[in-house]
């Protein structure tokens, strides 16, 4: 064991000075990025966080500069969404090496497009690094959590531009920056080129704040449908107890009965906000559906569901609608759910990464109680909820982080969007507020109000210009009575979609492609040349 401690750190503080003092330097680098998505005023430190690193990895041969990359990669990673690791550890570490190879890949094809030519590198490195973003949206290993676009987010000027190119074009013109501040401190560029650099990469910040100075509206209009959001702060512990899931109805019971106004329209209870399987415990549903009786409103419940299949049970994390006189209307099964948290991806093609199937093998998952992935499915599409004059869509958690999935919901009828989640997971960690901000850029993008309800906080509401109307405190046990507007105009993002993220994207396929034929090609010369041929 102290062999293998030495070897690690060897790894992280190897002898070679030069490579120890470049990795110290790369380690703050990727610190100070992670840090410009921390809450109020530390985004601006994004537009600069890159310029060292894209200088240090340009500078290297391939395989330093692969190590450089990925060390880049994974430390931003670690410092990102290290809070991950306090509901699952496994989970954590899975995402934090798995996403770092993203961020190697294509630094490193940044890296083969600059020794090419410096000017392929320059052009292309924006398009690659949002193309990389766009690809972390699909498929089910899908982690799109630290997109550059969200590190704005507390700067409302600068977040209109959302609603035109997205939270990607956002990132892009973080990443143009980064490289334009690059050309400014490199020798071999000449003086007239490096004022230029500067100069337009002041412009283009300039530019977005002139833009969302002239959107944001001077008198906002207030809202018009009536909601009561219930922040219950129930106590993870006291919310899973074998036997006391009706202590958390009770709570949710007592808060709807603080609410003197009949003009309510809709009640939301956060995610889980029942734990038990709505779907098939009568007395739950009950309870709950009492609940909604006296209220004589619509009820949304984030809680448990289930269905059978030839395989045995399948696991969802839902919600479902009552009307006032307590019968369950509609339900959603969440769609987009974290990998190596909620479920393995594709587990239906590699069952042996089923936590069923490790168990038997890897015995210290019950011996020393090590909180593994969870086991839900997939729900089969989104839902539009129905209410009297208005439908709305509802994101369960993670869900907030698809700009495109959010977008469909919205064109296929939704007047407003309901968000539930229970980051009670992450305490008071920058987690929690990375997670609203997405929220809130989700809603710019879209021109359109959320309503966010969270078991422990941040519970608010949201307009369509990024402005928080009313909000909880975090960790109060209380019900936000609010309004919101109902949707009656598409954004130019709503009308024509992510097309800066799908254009880097199929950018980046395409380079990766040639660059891969161009490889091939030269093995084949050089096995024909080698034989004589």
């Amino acid at each position: 064991m102290t062999g293998l401690f030495k070897r690690i750190g060897r790894m992280i503080l190897p002898e070679d000075v030069a490579l120890r003092k470049r990795r110290l330097e790369l380690l703050v680098w990727a610190f100070l990025l992670s840090f410009a998505f921390y809450p109020e005023s530390c985004g601006f430190i994004a537009w600069f966080a890159l310029v060292r690193p894209l200088w240090i990895i340009s500078s290297l041969q391939r395989r330093a500069a692969f190590n450089a990359a990925y060390f880049f990669g994974f430390f931003f990673n670690l410092f990102s969404i290290y809070w991950i690791g306090m509901v699952t550890p496994p989970g954590m570490v899975a995402a934090v090496v798995l996403v770092a190879f993203y961020y190697a890949i294509i630094l490193m094809v940044f890296w083969k497009l600059y020794r090419l030519k410096p000017i392929f590198g320059i052009v292309s490195m924006p398009f690659l690094w949002v193309g990389m973003e766009y690809f972390r949206t699909l498929s089910q290993f899908a982690f799109p959590w630290s997109d550059l676009g969200y590190t704005q987010a507390y700067y409302l000027y600068i977040l209109q531009i959302v609603s035109v190119i997205s939270v990607h074009g956002l990132s892009f013109l973080i990443v143009t920056v980064n490289v334009l501040l690059w050309q400014v401190f490199r020798k071999t560029v000449s003086p007239e080129r490096r004022v230029t650099a500067l100069f337009a990469s002041l412009a283009i910040v300039v530019a977005l704040v002139a833009y969302g100075w002239i959107e944001m509206p001077r008198f906002p209009e207030a809202g018009t449908y009536r909601l009561a959001l219930l922040q219950g702060s129930v106590p993870l512990d006291e919310k899973w107890s074998d036997g006391n899931q009706y202590h958390s109805i009770d709570v949710y019971d007592s808060l709807t009965q603080t609410v003197e106004d009949s003009t309510v329209q809709l009640y939301v209870w956060p995610e889980t906000a029942v734990p038990c399987y709505l779907s098939h415990d009568r007395a739950c549903r009950q309870r709950v559906a009492e609940v909604a009786r006296k209220s004589a409103a619509y009820h949304l419940v984030g809680s448990l569901a289930a269905s059978y299949h030839q395989e045995g049970k399948r696991y969802y994390n839902s919600c479902f609608q009552f009307n006032p006189t307590g019968w369950i209307e509609q339900s959603y099964d969440k769609v987009k759910l974290v990998p190596f948290s909620e479920q393995v991806p594709y587990q239906d093609q590699v069952p042996f990464m089923r936590k069923d199937f490790l168990r038997k093998y890897l015995t210290f998952i019950d011996q020393y109680g090590v909180q593994w992935w969870s086991d839900f499915r997939q729900g089969d599409s989104a839902v539009i909820f129905r209410l009297p004059d208005a439908g709305y869509s509802v994101l369960i958690c993670f869900e907030t982080a698809f700009p495109e999935f959010v977008r469909r919901t919205i064109r296929d009828g939704a007047h407003f969007v309901v968000g539930i989640t229970n980051d009670t997971w992450f305490g008071r960690s920058v987690g929690i507020h990375m997670h609203a901000r997405i929220f809130i850029t989700r809603a710019v993008e879209n021109r359109c109000w959320f309503a966010r309800a969270a078991n422990s906080g941040l519970t608010f509401i949201v307009d369509g210009y990024g402005q928080v109307r009313s909000e909880l405190e975090p960790y109060t046990v209380d019900v936000l009575l609010g309004e919101v507007d109902l949707l009656d105009e598409f954004s130019f993002y709503t009308r024509h979609g992510d097309y800066v993220g799908r254009f880097s994207f199929l950018f980046t396929v395409s380079i990766i492609g040639i660059l891969l034929a161009l490889w091939f090609a030269g093995k084949i010369m050089s096995r024909r040349s080698g034989s004589g041929v």
